[in-house]
């Protein structure tokens, strides 16, 4: 403690008269992408001591800290960023016990005007210092084996400086470099220290910084990656332009022996390391842009084209034995780790990290998150009206259509008939002619030289309509210029403009980090619209304004963007992600309007929420402060890293901290494998805002691995902190789960207490649907037990009772439906939606209706005590014009469970669609009844019955000259879906 304490002091201390004279990081919001991965080239990764944590570094802006050996993550640690470089990260090094992380990259240049490293715990995300007044972006980290001495190479010809990793102080330097410093590495068991430069050199020094040795080791090439052998008696350097490795002795640099590369071809082998198998052999390998030269008697023909065709060469017996290729990454391989237990870990551009085994084997593969644009960007088309896009995700992946307005993603082919409304961007023209825009620093209109910054290379073309200029997409930048090549405006992207497509003033972009976002073109100027983020492997997408409201797909996405807001150059950043202010953000018709041309119900949404960045920044914490897993002993005290369950653990008690900071505390909800399992009320005494409280939860466990999540809500319960997680899994092998019931209960209300609220078809409907899954059920549940409340039976407190006796009865292994037929309103001022029971009399004091409703909270609170596994919400409510679908789709969010919701007008609910049902349970019965998508057994899921209805209800509805939409949405991350119905097969 005594030494963290110094490294504050003299870390923040140190600045202190310069931090009042420069200024802050920037305040307004960024909205970035955060998909569980990374979303731009890894450049290092680090490991603890016992190899149980792996950190990566990303230029996108984030450190992520993943468990070893599964590879899940573990937590997200954010430096603070501003446009363009600042914030990308480039290095990173783990104390020996993973409770510390240094990491930098051009950090802290945008307000210090200088360089800086900074301190993370691990444990709590949470940065503790930093360390300001570096000359240049630093390009890797090393700490001695003892954690004793911090290492950083510079960019630039700033050379290398060590420093004392326990309280901050300069130990030496060297800044003799005539080029950037690229690698710095410790002796394993030793105290030297070697360097690798871009001006050819590799360089060793003892602990005090006496230069022991000097090399050039290959004349006019670049020295790159370097490792020691584990006994610290050779080194191994690899070269960023130069497919060769060399292995030196540590003592004088002599050359030892140079392994063999024969088949291999490439730019460079810059990443390499000595690894463990396990057995006691140690093994030399080589990675980057090697790829396998595919050779027929004797001559290189054409390249391996397979998916992943870069590869990781190893060879036996340190470097002189035999050697195998794994082809291991899409794209090229920045750093080789070795693991403390054997094998190595890698860092790819694809985006991504992999692992290798002690063996050998591929045993983790990169899996980037969103779409390779870098391989498929320029087939980017849009519709005329820049509402729609044709893209592709993968390269020779299946093109996709996204239609912006109607909020779908579907497969879409180019030799279709609808190809013809898609266009891609004109890149010639006899009256433009653009050259040397591919790939280039120095693209020209004709003679003309366009201008872009020193380093940035263009990357996509798109000519304007009627050749009145041209918009080009670089690195980092969306840049216009007019017809004679004069710039007119330029705009910062997060990632290189892979593809661009235009539709009159309308032009969208497919960028690296996996976002297609759309810009008006007009005046001259260049105003951002629009974002989507497709997540590749499951397909769901979120779509947002640069405001922060939002779209998303109907399996999920809120999870995917959120709101990034700096502090001070010290103080950690705050993160919120859509879903946590899913009710202040989530406005699909806002975002709709926006992307069609108009703005104004984004800005009347804005109006409404005020200064949301003040509130996210005052969100309450919560704070782990002890749990433990039930069993038949007793409760078994869980350490809050732990990643194991003890045997026959049913449950876990959970006791948290609470801080107000100014919003007030509303419920603590837990959830177990992405759906509510418990809900804690507050319990602080008036006056206690600002004060600490505490609240406990128990939580029922599934069988298998639990991943428990935490939310603590304001007062308002518009916005939730993320809290601590724990992720546990069950030892030794599980029994398959067994059958479980189908539980319905279905509410149907037409008869009121007050008959102005009366109603045709609720209870017509609640029945069928009811009857309709149970004659469906099929052999897929060992029982059904269906429910139906008609009427009086509806009452508030006879809703709540069925509810609460379903809590007592239902089992993990169950399925549980609810169904609610009869009116729902929208809450004022506060927006909430509220369902009226039958004992309902009030229509317009709402202090009144608030007594006798069911308030959206309330339902979430029961709905948290039941414990099926699966659940399905449907919710058939009528109104008279002023609930919509935004709140209903809340309840999706904060529950996790499936919801399926339609919200008609009164007059709409009067009538029904074949005298018998309303148009939405008629939807339903048509999906439960072998319209939905079913698999091939005949089961429909509660995905398939989703989309059905979600599609079909506007049909029908139309048949009727009404209008009528329904939402379909899921808030799981792992999207798993069950089923419903059985569908006797012809």
């Amino acid at each position: 403690m005594l030494r963290t304490v110094c490294l504050l002091l003299l870390l923040i201390g140190c600045v202190g008269n310069v931090a009042a004279q420069v200024p802050e990081p920037p305040q307004q919001p960024f909205l970035r992408v955060e998909a569980a991965a990374h979303t731009a080239p890894v450049a290092r990764l680090a490991t603890d001591a016992a190899g149980r944590m792996l950190a990566s570094v990303s230029d996108d802006k984030t450190l992520r800290l993943w468990d070893l050996p599964e590879g899940t993550l573990r937590a997200v640690l954010r430096p603070p960023i501003a446009p363009e470089a600042e914030g990308e990260l480039y290095a990173v090094a783990l104390t020996p016990d993973g409770r510390r992380a240094f990491v930098a990259g051009w950090t802290g240049a945008a307000w210090d005007r200088s360089y800086a490293i900074y301190l993370f715990d691990t444990g709590s995300g949470r940065m503790l210092a930093r360390l300001p007044g570096l000359p240049a972006p630093v390009q890797h980290l090393a700490l001695s084996a003892d954690g004793a001495r911090l290492a950083a190479a510079f960019g630039g010809r700033a050379g290398i400086r060590v420093w004392n990793a326990t309280n901050g102080a300069p130990l030496w330097e060297d800044t003799g470099f005539a080029g950037p410093a690229r690698m710095v590495a410790f002796e394993p068991r030793g105290p030297r220290l070697a360097a690798s430069g871009a001006d050819g050199r590799l360089r060793v020094y003892d602990a005090s910084g006496r230069k022991l040795v000097e090399r050039v080791p290959l004349a006019n090439a670049r020295p790159f990656g370097l490792a020691w052998s584990p006994d610290g008696g050779l080194i191994a350097l690899g070269f960023e332009d130069r497919l060769q490795v060399e292995v030196l002795a540590s003592s004088d640099l002599r050359a030892v022996f140079t392994p063999d590369l024969a088949g291999l071809e490439g730019e460079g082998l810059p990443a390499v390391t000595w690894a463990q198998d396990g057995s006691g052999g140690v093994q030399l390998h080589a990675a980057g842009y090697a790829r396998r030269a595919v050779v027929a008697r004797g001559i290189a023909t054409q390249r391996d084209t397979a998916p992943a065709e870069f590869i990781i060469r190893r060879w036996g017996d340190y470097g002189l034995g035999g050697f195998t290729d794994v082809a291991a990454a899409r794209d090229a391989i920045a750093h080789l780790l070795p693991l403390p237990g054997g094998g190595l870990a890698f860092a790819a551009a694809d985006p991504g990290w992999g692992m290798l085994a002690p063996d050998g084997r591929l045993a983790i593969a990169p899996r980037p998150p969103g779409a390779d644009f870098r391989n498929t960007g320029a087939a980017l088309a849009v519709s005329a009206d820049g509402t729609r896009l044709r893209v592709s995700l993968r390269r020779n992946g299946a093109p996709l259509v996204f239609d912006a307005l109607a909020g779908t993603l579907g497969t879409g082919s180019p030799g279709g008939a609808a190809s013809g409304a898609f266009a891609q961007a004109r890149t010639e023209s006899t009256k433009l002619v653009v050259t040397n825009w591919q790939d280039t620093n120095s693209p020209r209109l004709g003679r003309t030289r366009l201008a872009l910054g020193a380093g940035e290379f263009a990357r996509s073309l798109a000519l304007l309509d009627g050749d009145a200029g041209l918009l080009l997409g670089t690195d980092n930048h969306l840049r216009l210029f007019n017809a004679a090549g004069r710039p007119l405006a330029s705009l910062p992207v997060p990632g290189a403009v892979w593809g661009l497509a235009l539709a009159g003033d309308v032009a969208v972009g497919a960028l690296g980090d996996g976002t297609l976002r759309w810009w008006r073109i007009a005046g001259g100027t260049i105003t951002e619209q629009a974002a989507l983020f497709i997540h590749a492997e499951t397909q769901r997408w979120v779509l947002w304004t640069p405001e922060g409201l939002f779209d998303h797909a109907p399996n999920g996405g809120q999870e995917l963007v959120g709101l990034h807001l700096n502090g001070g150059r010290a103080q950690t950043p705050e993160w919120a992600s859509f879903q946590q202010a899913y009710r202040a953000l989530y406005a699909p018709a806002a975002v709709r309007a926006r992307i069609a041309g108009d703005g104004a119900p984004a800005r009347a949404r804005l109006a409404q929420l005020g200064e949301l960045r003040a509130r996210v920044g005052r969100l309450p914490l919560l704070a782990p402060e002890s749990a433990c897993a039930v069993t038949p002993a007793g409760c078994t005290e869980l350490a809050w890293d732990s990643r194991s369950l003890p045997e026959g653990a049913t449950a876990l008690r959970l006791r948290f901290a609470t801080t107000d900071r100014g919003l007030g505390l509303g419920p603590l909800d837990v959830l177990v494998n992405d759906r509510i399992a418990a809900r804690a009320e507050p319990e602080l005494a008036a006056g206690t805002r600002g004060n600490a409280g505490a609240l406990e939860a128990e939580v029922p466990l599934d069988p298998g691995p639990n991943r428990i999540t935490t939310r603590l809500y304001a007062e308002d319960r518009t916005l939730f902190a993320e809290g601590p997680a724990l992720d546990l899994r069950r030892a030794g092998a599980q029994a398959p789960p067994e059958a479980g019931r189908l539980v319905v209960l279905a509410i149907g209300v037409n008869r009121y207490a007050n008959p102005a609220l009366n109603l045709n078809f609720a209870v017509p409907d609640a029945e069928a649907v009811a009857r309709a899954l149970r004659a469906r059920a099929g052999g897929l549940f060992r029982d059904v037990q269906v429910t139906v409340l008609r009427d009086a039976q509806a009452t508030r407190r006879g809703v709540l009772a069925a509810l609460e006796d379903l809590a007592r009865t239902t089992k993990p292994q169950d399925t549980f439906v609810l169904y609610l037929g009869g009116h729902g309103v929208r809450t004022e001022p506060d927006q909430r939606f509220l369902f009226l029971p039958q004992d309902a009399t009030a229509t317009g004091d709402w202090a009144t209706l608030r007594r006798q409703g069911i308030e959206d909270s309330v339902l979430v609170a029961a709905i948290a005590r039941i414990r099926a596994r699966d659940g399905l919400l449907l919710l058939d409510t009528c109104h008279a014009g002023q609930l919509t679908l935004d709140q209903l789709s809340a309840l999706g969010n904060e529950t996790g469970r499936f919801l399926l919701a339609a919200s008609t007008s009164v007059q709409e609910a009067l009538d029904s669609y074949d005298d018998r049902n309303g148009v939405f349970a008629f939807a339903v019965l048509e999906a439960l009844g072998g319209r939905a998508a079913a698999d091939g057994e005949g089961r429909v899921s509660a995905l398939a019955l989703g989309e059905w209805v979600m599609r079909r209800v506007p049909q029908l509805a139309a048949e009727k000259r009404h209008r009528q939409d329904a939402v379909f949405r899921s808030a799981s991350r792992d999207l798993r879906s069950f089923s419903l119905a059985i569908v006797p097969q012809p």
